[in-house]
């Protein structure tokens, strides 16, 4: 073969052979991609599920979860909108100043969270927060950074609402400190008892009321070592009781205090046990019984003073229960009827005062009618005669509970009556006073402010009647200005009274011919402030109470006690006090004789309008003209 055809055919062979590699490398080529693409599939479906999983995670964590670089939001869970308000669309791509209050916070919490971060790579911590409404919140906030260097700013941050955590747990802590500030600040105080009755927990009240520190008592006294001997033997008895019983109640002891004094106490107590009924400790309370044993000492006193009073009345007194059997009865009648007051005790009243005979009448009483007026009675055995009058004495409810059943002596007067029957003249005047006398008694309390009145003028001669004819001034310049009768009956019942408080001022005081010390002078200046005292008592009387104490008054404010002006004065007491000062000036004094009628009346109009009220000394002149010496002579035997 020829050298050319031999060429030729080797370069057809070589042509051949490259067209078999060409296609054998199309072939490599086309399967290389047929691997590429199923490799991206398999990855492109791979990254998919991996979205599909990161979202089903993002959508399953209750808390909003926020992706940021450079501080902007580049993607949010659904989450975002239950904490923050905001929709994820609407979120991606703002600034997170939208969810902090304010530019300053903004900025605080750049400044010290990134460089945290920064050198922790992850970081926690609470901030508060702003949602959408504008409403704030308190947010637990945990960041990661993404990738290795915060420079990107690539940031994962979670934010937990914890606003109704932290409301609940300040709640919790709230109450927590008033319980304690209650167990520790209670108005009583708190010990605990172990078996043996050490003293294991107290609070801060007890140790204030026993001035101890709580190293020196917690875990080292005994209750015993605090105790007198006698509250000891006390504890020893009702200790065991309460570790049995469970309970102790009202238990008094006599506590020593630190200092060495003494405290007054009441402990009330409970046990606690164990679940198979072992006793554990005590829970006590201590309260302060100084003020009770105070109160118990003022109670005794009053009761004391009340006996006092009750024993000292001049006329015989009954205290009843509602079955009117005698409960007490004063000196006056357990002398008069010669028994003893507590041989008497628990007998009805009608085995002590009866009548005997026929015509004689004695005090008839039963619970559903009982007569309040002033009623004659007659004791055979005594051979005397009696007013006597019942009061009913209601309980804070107003039911009649106790009476009092008075026995006023008449028998001198009784006996006048029977002397007087045998001239006619003279008995129609006996009648008179009798008259008068059973008007004056018509109440018994009356007959006992009058009493009292007679006890006052008593003291001494130079007051005897005083009392009488001031009333009776009062009473008639009140119905010369047309004040109603019962009004009138007050202010009767006032000017009576208005020297009451001279019980208490000295009879040498009242008696001293010369004139009366600054000392002297004070005591007897006291005299309304003590009336009023002496009165506050009696419920039925306290609307006399200003009356009495103002009855020295005068309108320019010089008066005494308490220097009134004008309308600040009642008028009741402007009356009084120029009865009052009528009858001094009419009256001998132990320092002076009785300056004269028309000397009274020249002061009363000079100081009219200063001193006295202008209406009330008009009424007064006017009084005294139209009655004259007729009506000074009534005056002097104590009428109207």
């Amino acid at each position: 073969m020829k050298t050319g055809q031999k060429i030729k055919k080797t370069t057809e062979n070589q042509k051949v052979k490259c067209r078999n590699v060409s296609s054998a490398g199309h072939n490599e080529r086309l399967r290389n991609r047929d691997r590429e693409t199923s490799c991206r599939t398999i990855i492109d479906k791979s990254v998919q599920n991996l979205e599909d999983l990161e979202c089903s995670i993002l959508r399953a964590i209750p808390h909003a979860v926020v992706g940021l670089r450079n501080r902007t939001v580049i993607f949010a869970n659904q989450a975002v909108e239950e904490v923050f308000g905001w929709k994820p669309a609407e979120l991606i791509g703002q600034n997170t100043r939208v969810l902090y209050r304010n530019d300053e916070e903004y900025e605080e919490i750049g400044t010290h969270f990134y460089p945290l971060l920064e050198s922790q790579q992850i970081y926690g911590e609470e901030f508060l927060c702003r949602r959408k409404d504008g409403r704030d919140i308190i947010c637990k906030i945990h960041a990661a950074v993404i990738g290795k260097r915060l420079e990107e700013k690539g940031i994962v941050v979670v934010y937990e609402d914890v606003t109704e955590h932290k409301r609940t747990e300040q709640a919790l802590q709230d109450s927590e400190k008033k319980y304690i500030d209650l167990y520790q600040n209670a108005p009583d105080g708190y010990h605990s008892l172990n078996p043996y009755g050490t003293i294991i927990e107290v609070n801060d009240t007890w140790l204030r009321m026993f001035g101890y520190e709580r190293n020196d008592i917690v875990g080292k006294k005994n209750l015993m070592e605090l105790l007198t001997n006698d509250g000891k033997i006390i504890f020893k008895k009702t200790f065991p009781e309460l570790r049995e019983k469970g309970t102790l109640e009202n238990i008094e002891y006599m506590v020593k205090r630190k200092d060495g004094t003494q405290l007054p106490v009441v402990i009330n107590a409970t046990a606690v046990y164990d679940e198979k009924g072992k006793f554990l400790r005590s829970r006590s309370i201590i309260r302060d019984n100084s003020e009770k044993e105070e109160y118990n000492k003022k109670l005794m006193c009053a009761v004391e003073e009340w006996r006092m009073t009750f024993d000292s009345m001049p006329y015989g007194v009954f205290l009843l229960d509602r079955n009117f059997r005698i409960i007490r009865v004063n000196k006056y009648i357990s002398a008069m009827y010669g028994i003893s007051m507590t041989e008497v005790k628990g007998k009805a009243y009608d085995e002590i005062i009866y009548a005997h005979g026929p015509g004689e009448v004695s005090p008839a009483l039963n619970l559903e009618r009982v007569c309040l007026a002033a009623m004659e009675y007659y004791d055979k055995r005594l051979n005397k005669h009696f007013i006597y009058h019942v009061t009913p004495i209601p309980d804070e409810t107003g039911v009649t509970q106790h009476f009092i059943l008075s026995l006023v002596d008449i028998s001198d007067m009784k006996d006048k009556e029977n002397k007087l029957i045998e001239n006619k003249n003279a008995f129609f005047n006996m009648l008179k006073e009798l008259d008068s006398s059973y008007k004056e008694l018509k109440e018994i309390y009356e007959g006992m402010i009058h009493s009292f009145v007679n006890a006052i003028d008593a003291k001494s001669p130079w007051t005897k009647g005083h009392s009488e004819r001031v009333t009776a001034y009062s009473v008639s310049v009140a119905r010369e200005l047309g004040i109603k009768e019962r009004d009138i009956d007050m202010l009767r019942m006032a000017a009576l009274l208005h020297d009451i408080g001279k019980i208490g001022t000295y009879d040498v005081i009242l008696d001293k011919p010369g004139e009366l010390t600054d000392e002297e002078f004070a005591l007897i200046r006291m005299h309304p402030v003590r009336g009023e005292e002496i009165l506050k008592p009696i419920k039925q009387l306290r609307a006399l109470l200003p009356i009495v104490r103002h009855h020295h008054e005068r309108l320019d404010g010089s008066g005494y006690p308490d220097g009134l002006k004008n309308d600040e004065i009642p008028f009741f007491s402007k009356i009084i006090c120029i009865a009052d000062s009528f009858d001094a000036m009419t009256d001998d004094r132990p320092y002076r004789a009785s300056p004269s009628r028309e000397y009274a009346i020249s002061e009363l109009t000079r100081c009219r309008g200063t001193q006295f009220d202008p209406q009330a000394v008009d009424a007064f002149l006017h009084v005294l003209s139209e009655n004259g010496n007729r009506f000074g002579s009534t005056l002097g035997t104590g009428g109207e």
